[in-house]
């Protein structure tokens, strides 16, 4: 992304199994199956998301685990990208590959793995240069284990569905495999400074009767997945009410202390049209804003109480 404003029935029906199983029954043989794979991936706490900041040195840093390394024939790692605004996506490419025997050789935990944004860019074709990586971008890192028999995970089985179940690696203590995990750019935001209540006004618009008008009790939310998303339950300060209309939320980036509102919905079309600004130090949020179906422009500020 270049522009920084672009933006159970079966489930059911394996608890049912198991939970009638009887343990003191081995209805189907197993000793002929092979050993399932034991791969877990756990993120570096320090570099959970890609940082906008400093893109030359930002990463994905990991370690791999396994009970079983020595079944493993290798384990690849590829990644694939997708645009804050979804015009580009990707597909997939192999950037790590560890053997099963270099995880055994490290006791089973293999540490120190990092795959860094300037791989990621030389990787795919579609990015030439780390400018092209913008706040609010996806990177997604795909886990497929090979053992050493052949067998692969995760893959299709006859019936369509995944041979292994996806996993969130913050979950990795609990997890047998982990399929994949995701990093999306930007910086560290300060969620505590930002999340509570406030009140916002206009305080400047083409439209007279909007000037002044309040809301005295608009929240702002984390909302996530990505670490710097959060929701605005109002960016109209009830504007709108006199004409039949309400409050009207909208989500937002924290890239890196500049606002980036995703286009939403008043009396129409409702988008961000200038850089506005964050002093989040003392909690004050400005947005330029724009209806386009009746040509209406405002700016509001949000002040924390």
């Amino acid at each position: 992304m270049k522009n920084i404003f672009k933006y159970s029935l079966i489930l059911f029906s394996l608890v049912f199994f198991a939970s009638c199983e009887d343990e003191d029954t081995q209805r189907i043989p197993t000793d002929d199956l092979g050993t399932g794979p034991n791969v877990r991936i756990v993120l570096d706490q320090d570099f959970l998301f890609i940082n906008l900041d400093d893109l030359s040195s930002a990463k994905s840093v990991f370690e791999i685990f396994s009970e079983n390394p020595n079944d493993i024939a290798q384990v690849d790692i590829s990644v694939s990208y997708t645009s804050q605004d979804g015009t580009v996506t990707t597909g997939s490419v192999v950037l790590e590959t560890v053997t099963g025997a270099e995880i055994a050789a490290a006791g089973g935990n293999l540490t120190g793995l990092e795959i860094t944004a300037t791989e990621i860019v030389n990787g795919l074709a579609e990015l030439t240069s780390l400018n092209d990586i913008g706040g609010g971008d996806l990177f997604t890192f795909t886990n497929t284990t090979t053992m050493v028999d052949g067998r692969v995970y995760p893959e299709a089985t006859i019936g369509g569905n995944s041979n292994v179940t996806p996993n969130i690696v913050n979950s990795a203590g609990t997890t047998s495999f982990t399929s994949n995990w995701q990093l999306y750019v930007g910086c560290a935001s300060p969620v505590e400074d930002i999340v509570g209540e406030y009140t916002s006004e206009i305080v400047d618009t083409n439209y007279g009767g909007f000037l002044g008008d309040r809301n005295e009790d608009v929240t702002i939310t984390f909302k996530g997945p990505e670490p710097f998303r959060y929701e605005i339950s109002d960016i109209s300060s009830l504007a709108y009410v006199p004409f039949g209309g309400t409050a009207y939320p909208a989500d937002i980036y924290d890239i890196c202390g500049a606002p980036v509102m995703f286009p939403t919905n008043t009396f129409g079309g409702t988008t961000q049209v200038g850089p506005g600004s964050w002093d989040q130090e003392n909690g004050v949020l400005t947005l330029p804003l724009f209806e386009a179906f009746n040509g209406l422009g405002w700016t509001v500020v949000l002040t924390k109480k």
